[in-house]
């Protein structure tokens, strides 16, 4: 009788061990998953709450100003939005479709981690808001970046930015007045 009460119970802690794995994967995308952007002029609240940074208040937040102000005209307008400033911003902006030109766009952001694509970006330090900036890089790119660096230890000179995946001389051409090294 014991034995068989400790197999049912060994058997429900399977169970739920395995449906907790499977909630944990519907909620947080693995590395592998791509996150598709995600246009907040059309956005429901269930794809908002896929942002980093918000849930079901601030999902509702950027609905209820959208419907009382009308369309986002750039990204910046985020920041009106009550419960969102310019750090989750930051957060958001890989996850978000463009909405007028960009670079303008974060570069008018007021923070100290991103940079206008007229001043240079350090490639070791970048964050991945600042990698996107740079031409041909979108956020699959830029992903790689940090990886790359991360497992190499930094990069040793401009140069090196080519050793990673999908980056060869024609894009490295395009980048290269945009990035320096430094510790």
């Amino acid at each position: 009788m014991i034995l068989v009460i400790i197999i049912v119970l060994v058997i429900g802690f399977q169970k739920i061990s395995h449906t907790k794995k499977e909630l944990q994967k519907s909620i947080v995308p693995t590395e592998q998953e791509e996150i598709t952007k995600i246009n907040i002029n059309n956005a429901d609240v269930e794809n908002l709450r896929k942002l980093p940074g918000i849930g079901q208040t601030k999902a509702q937040a950027i609905i209820d100003y959208r419907e009382s102000v009308g369309e986002f005209k750039s990204l910046k307008e985020l920041t009106e939005v009550k419960g969102i400033g310019e750090k989750t911003l930051e957060k958001m902006l890989p996850f978000l479709e463009t909405i007028g030109d960009s670079t303008e766009i974060i570069a008018s952001i007021d923070s100290g981690s991103l940079k206008e694509v007229s001043g240079k970006i350090n490639i070791n330090t970048a964050s991945l808001s600042e990698l996107i900036l740079l031409p041909g890089i979108g956020e699959k790119r830029a992903q790689q970046i940090i990886r790359y660096r991360e497992k190499a230890g930094g990069f040793e000179n401009e140069e090196d930015i080519m050793k990673v995946k999908g980056i060869g001389e024609g894009i490295f051409t395009k980048i290269k007045d945009t990035i320096e090294i430094s510790d």
